[in-house]
């Protein structure tokens, strides 16, 4: 009995394997692969802009999308909501960070050492939805993806570690410190 199962699944492997490799050769495979590689440019040029805001909308765009569309189950929709509403606090304290005066009020709610970094800025809500934001990318890099959503994947990673670091600098702007002082 188990051999015949285990057969049985080798089997189903093998065929899935050659579908797949068969699918990939389709005109509407390549076509796909346009596609994939046309975001992938996207990203990248959003990534190498340097505009903070356009990084944060076009992650939130992209994240908005996967739950209209791709959310399966309620872990992933509570995982990508998640990922809004840490966008959207991004989005806040962008705005607080344009304006010095105000970004002194959020600078002495983080006061205490547990909730600064080792150059002393406030980890405020930006700052922990940067993380938490790569830490997920991270988890999905790990998925069962192909080379075209692999990539995508790490140019997001790459857009939010550049938005971070831009983010920072104007952390260090806003309170009158030199980088990295």
């Amino acid at each position: 009995m188990t051999e015949k199962l285990l057969l049985s699944l080798s089997q189903g492997l093998a065929q899935g394997k050659l579908i797949a490799t068969e699918h990939k050769a389709t005109r509407l495979a390549r076509r796909n692969d346009e596609i994939q590689q046309d975001i992938l440019s996207n990203l990248k040029k959003i990534g190498k802009s340097g505009n903070l805001e356009s990084i944060i909308a076009a992650e939130k765009s992209i994240v908005k999308f996967e739950l209209n569309e791709y959310a399966n189950s309620k872990s992933m929709v509570s995982s990508l909501q998640t990922a809004l509403e840490e966008l959207e606090a991004i989005e806040t304290n962008i705005r607080l960070v344009a304006e010095p005066e105000q970004y002194l009020h959020v600078d002495a709610s983080h006061a205490q050492r547990k909730l600064r970094d080792t150059h002393d800025l406030p980890l405020d809500g930006a700052r922990i939805a940067f993380r938490s934001h790569h830490a997920r990318l991270s988890n999905y890099d790990k998925s069962k993806s192909d080379d075209h959503e692999k990539a995508i994947i790490q140019a997001r990673q790459q857009n939010i570690r550049i938005a971070e670091k831009i983010y920072i600098e104007r952390q260090e702007k806003a309170l009158d410190r030199e980088a990295g002082e």
